[in-house]
């Protein structure tokens, strides 16, 4: 029978340890913990709190699991067949085995609440920058369709009906503006996420003079102090990062929303990559996107995760509470859902292929070009526009029959035939700066892919310092 304890507290019933203890989960967190105890050995040696040879065999063992990416602790968990509460108190019985009591010491000037803000951030600013790097692609994607489908009528909504025509290109540029938009957002997140919280201890400092300019150093994180308090207390970071993960998939949402309504308006119109449809077992005409409508689940399901979090958030008192383990639990979830969820969109997007025939074909009953018309007719003819309204409304509303027949009638009223009307868009501004606006998107584009790799490359030097550094005292 396995045996259930914590490291500090004695035997405890396995339900209750169970309940409480995160450590499971906290695999996702043993390669960060172990970088942040690092930097925090490396500190205590250099002020001679710890020995220099106990303080190297504890870094080698800490280097080990940063490599393994915590593989090594976990292994030893097992085959001690012991609960512990957390990656923390878990790695601390694990160096305990195998350094010795020396260990021990290591604990001084640091607490499990400083440590896991510290570790949380490493993690989140990796998850970060790998969300990012989906965005990119994803923008990289969209921004070809609009170079490949520029010129192509394509129709846009407007209170879930067909509103105008315009040009397909607006319609890629649209979504690369706005996953653009939140880009900046998460770069902006850094700032909170390159806060250093080591030397706060569990809520309100530590005796131990840590030099915390060179923690901030080793571990890529700003050197500006931070009260305490806040620094072991806050998860506005956490909840920033999950506001933005809603922001994403709340767009997700909408894009899915947007591809039904397409394939039901302009059936003729789009293909969608067959990987994502699928047939009903019983009505073969059918073509489901199945992995859009488990995108617009997913899109809700994180949005809901944003929430639960505020809820878990605003309900404790400040200070380290346990309630933040289970909210790490939630948010790390609604990461892997968002991740997956990018990569299934990019695959769509890139995939889809439209035929402006079939476009054509589909919105033959749609007047989508009635504003542009009543727009053209009145520059032309100085006719207010509230008469040309009214004018072509009760031509419009009749019965498709009669509205054939009095619709050449105003057209040809107007001097205006069916060919005209359909390419009245051309006339827009819009046409004359979509060049622009292309060459604004594969900039800025450019732009951001040079940001996050020399994010990537700092941050990834940084990590390689302090761990090929881990003996340096």
């Amino acid at each position: 029978m396995r045996k259930y304890k914590f490291f500090v507290g004695g035997e405890s019933k396995e339900v209750t340890d169970r309940y409480v203890s995160s450590l499971d989960f906290d695999k996702v967190l043993a390669k960060y913990v172990a970088m942040v105890m690092l930097a925090h050995v490396k500190e205590l040696a250099k002020k001679g709190v710890v020995g220099v040879e106990p303080a190297k065999r504890v870094a080698k063992e800490l280097v080990d699991i940063a490599r393994s990416n915590g593989e090594k602790l976990y292994s030893w968990v097992k085959s001690k067949g012991e609960m512990y509460e957390d990656v923390f108190e878990a790695l601390e019985a694990y160096l305990h085995d195998a350094v010795g009591p020396e260990a021990g010491r290591i604990a001084i000037g640091r607490s499990r609440n400083d440590h896991v803000a510290a570790a949380l951030r490493l993690a989140l600013r990796d998850k970060l920058l790998e969300i990012l790097v989906k965005l990119l692609e994803l923008r990289g994607i969209l921004v070809g369709k609009a170079l490949e489908y520029r010129g192509v009528l394509f129709p846009f909504f407007t209170h879930g009906q067909v509103a105008q025509c315009g040009n397909a290109s607006i319609y890629f540029l649209s979504y690369e503006k706005a996953f653009a938009d939140i880009c900046a957002l998460m770069t902006q997140g850094l700032n909170l996420l390159n806060q250093n919280p080591l030397g706060s201890g569990a809520a309100a400092g530590t005796i131990v003079k840590l030099n915390t300019g060179e923690l901030s150093k080793n571990l890529c994180f700003s050197p500006e102090p931070l009260p305490p308090y806040y620094a072991t207390g806050s998860r506005l970071f956490l909840l920033y990062m999950a506001s933005l993960l809603a922001m994403v998939m709340a767009e997700v949402g909408r894009f899915a929303e947007d591809s039904m309504l397409l394939t039901t308006t302009i059936q003729r119109g789009v293909r969608i990559p067959r990987n994502h449809i699928s047939t009903s077992s019983i009505m073969p005409h059918k073509r489901n996107l199945v992995t859009l409508e488990i995108a617009r689940a997913k899109a809700s399901k994180v949005i809901g995760v944003l929430t639960s979090l505020l809820a878990a958030y605003k309900s404790v008192p400040y200070g380290y509470n346990l309630d933040f383990q289970e909210m790490n639990i939630y948010f790390f979830e609604a990461l892997n859902d968002v991740t997956n969820t990018l990569d299934v969109v990019k695959d769509f997007v890139g995939g889809l292929e439209l035929d402006e025939e079939g476009i054509k074909a589909s919105l033959i009953d749609k007047p989508c070009w009635s504003s542009d018309l009543i727009e053209y007719i009145a520059i032309d003819t100085g006719i207010p526009v509230r008469e040309l309204y009214m004018e072509l409304a009760r031509v419009l509303q009749v019965s498709m029959t009669e509205h054939a027949e009095q619709l050449e009638e105003f057209l040809a009223k107007y001097g205006v035939d069916w060919v005209n009307a359909w390419m009245l868009y051309k006339l827009k501004p819009v046409e004359e700066v979509l060049g622009e606006m292309i060459d604004s998107a594969e900039r800025r584009l450019q732009d951001d892919l040079e940001m996050v790799k020399h994010l990537s490359s700092n941050l990834s030097q940084c990590s390689r310092v302090l761990v090929e550094g881990a003996s340096d005292f």
